[in-house]
């Protein structure tokens, strides 16, 4: 029997981020991926036609860049495995029905002259917003890559300043109940409510208005960017990082069960019936729900109960790749499709009717449609044959169909697909049928079919909700990353930080290692 100190069960990007971690402090790792390739959704594909390459699901790369896994080069994937970024001069590029437009920039002076064209007020307020905001994401961003303080806690701390509390009683609030407090422009509204419903959290939840106190000025301090060659580029540098410390990256190597012994995981079988055994720890880089009561059932009752009520998003998303001969020629200027991101967004009630049409499990009407698009090749033309094009085409969609449930999305995505293309032809003059050599669509179920991390189509999993929050997520018992069996251990997008390319793994590694009595500052410095 193979046997290391630690098994990594996933080799999505945290789950790599914490063998890379684990490798470097001289463990003995093995990272163990059920596909045949490591990446998990941080991967790049030829998914339309070869010489194409498209990132699957997660493309922009913005809270990592905060995440001293980068910010300090921690395993050397800039200095020393190939990792390049390309920084945009704009962010976002909001495009609203009467073609105007209005770009965000990480310069906030560039931003607030761009909010200005419709209301000096909002421009003043945004400004004011951003720099009272300051103090908490400092906060904030020092918690993202470490393990989170209780719940409680957290409160707490904001509770001892007036600022402080006036942030947390905003918290309890949605982001519609903050943006229309503050700005009084219907194109702002809409520009910020869009922003913010990135997590997947639609603005009229209560709760929400975190995220605008974090994604909204984190644009603003630290860059977005996108890796050169695609973003698996990141994930093939973590797993170059891992093999030079010495970690070994098995694919293809799916895992059906963990073994408890006195107590303790112990090993792990594979689907080939191959038993493999850790020493020290063995992790699962995987929602919760796939662990308990899947691959190991020596848990009480009532976790598992707890674990089963994990709370999904509201929704989940369509996402079509295509090969383009052209980038898209926007109607509302040359500069739109210098963004990373470029989003055709609808009036401030159909972007509200929007996320009631999610809520009740609806596709959503053609009028209240609001796209996010980004054709990274022109920032990045390694990624298409010279002249040619990427595009991803995104747009927010039910898992669970009120008409058919999820199974229904085999019938209707191509119809619903094309409604989203048609959305963006309103606001271009090339994007008819002669521009795409090729198209492929992924709906809700076929992100769970191909990655059954994927659960219930969650890209970024369990809900991003306050209850689902810091130590609490997804449940508190697992807030801390340690599981009822000693020994097992739990990483990736179902616990804090959260979704999205965060390398969020840097905060459950300091936990295993402190009960391995190993000093991460230590290993950071090596």
């Amino acid at each position: 029997m193979e046997e290391y100190d630690v098994i990594v069960i996933g080799a999505g990007h945290n789950g790599l981020t914490v063998a890379g971690y684990l490798a470097k402090a001289g463990l003995n790792v093995c990272v163990l991926e059920r596909a045949g390739f490591i990446g998990g959704e941080a991967i790049t594909r030829e998914l339309t036609v070869p010489g194409f390459k498209h990132d699957r699901s997660s493309s922009i790369h913005g809270l990592i860049h905060a995440n001293p896994l980068l910010l300090n080069d921690e395993l050397g994937l800039l200095s020393k495995h190939g990792l390049k970024y390309i920084f945009p001069d704009s962010n976002m590029s909001y495009i609203f029905p009467d073609e105007t437009s209005m770009v965000s920039y990480p310069d906030l002076d560039k931003t607030c002259q761009q909010i200005a064209q419709f209301s000096e007020k909002d421009a003043d307020t945004y400004r004011s917003f951003c720099e009272e905001s300051k103090p908490m994401l400092d906060m904030l961003v020092a918690g993202m890559f470490n393990p989170p303080p209780p719940l409680g806690e957290f409160y707490a701390q904001l509770d001892r300043s007036p600022e402080g509390q006036q942030i947390l009683r905003h918290l309890f609030m949605s982001g519609y109940d903050i943006v229309n407090k503050l700005f009084e422009h219907e194109k702002t509204k809409i520009a910020m409510l869009k922003f913010m419903s990135e997590p997947m959290v639609a603005p009229e939840d209560k709760g929400t208005a975190f995220y605008l106190y974090a994604a909204i000025p984190l644009s603003h301090y630290f860059p977005h960017g996108i890796p050169i060659g695609g973003s698996g580029m990141l994930s093939e540098a973590l797993g170059s990082a891992i093999k030079t410390y010495g970690g070994v990256i098995k694919v293809a190597s799916e895992v059906k069960k963990i073994t408890v012994k006195g107590g303790r995981a112990a090993s792990v079988i594979l689907a080939s019936g191959e038993e493999i055994s850790a020493r020290r720890a063995i992790v699962a880089n995987l929602d919760p729900r796939l662990v308990f009561p899947h691959m190991i059932s020596e848990t009480d009752k009532g976790f598992a109960a707890r674990i089963a009520e994990i709370q999904d998003p509201g929704f989940s998303a369509i996402l079509q790749h295509m090969a383009l001969n052209e980038a898209p020629k926007w109607k509302a200027g040359e500069h739109i499709g210098k963004s990373i991101s470029i989003e055709p967004l609808c009036w401030l009630e159909n972007l509200r009717r929007l996320f009631d049409d999610l809520r009740y499990g609806l596709i959503p009407s053609p009028e209240n449609l609001a796209p996010c698009i980004f054709c990274t090749t022109v920032l990045d033309p390694t990624r298409a044959p010279a002249g040619k094009h990427t595009l991803y085409l995104w747009h927010y969609m039910p898992y669970f169909l009120k008409d058919g449930g999820p199974r229904k999305w085999d019938e209707i995505k191509t119809q619903v697909a094309d409604m989203v293309l048609d959305k963006m032809r309103l606001h271009t003059t090339n994007m008819g049928p002669e521009n795409i050599i090729a198209r492929t669509t992924y709906s809700p179920i076929d992100y769970e079919r191909m990655n059954p991390n994927v659960v219930n189509g969650s890209i970024l999993g369990p809900g991003s909700y306050l209850h689902q929050f810091f130590s609490h997520r997804p449940i508190p018992e697992l807030g801390q990353y340690r599981t009822p069996v000693e020994g097992l251990y739990m990483s990736g997008q179902s616990f804090h930080p959260g979704g999205s390319i965060t390398g969020g793994g840097r905060a459950t590694v300091q936990v295993i290692m402190a009960d391995l009595k190993i000093d991460f500052s230590n290993v950071i410095k090596q």
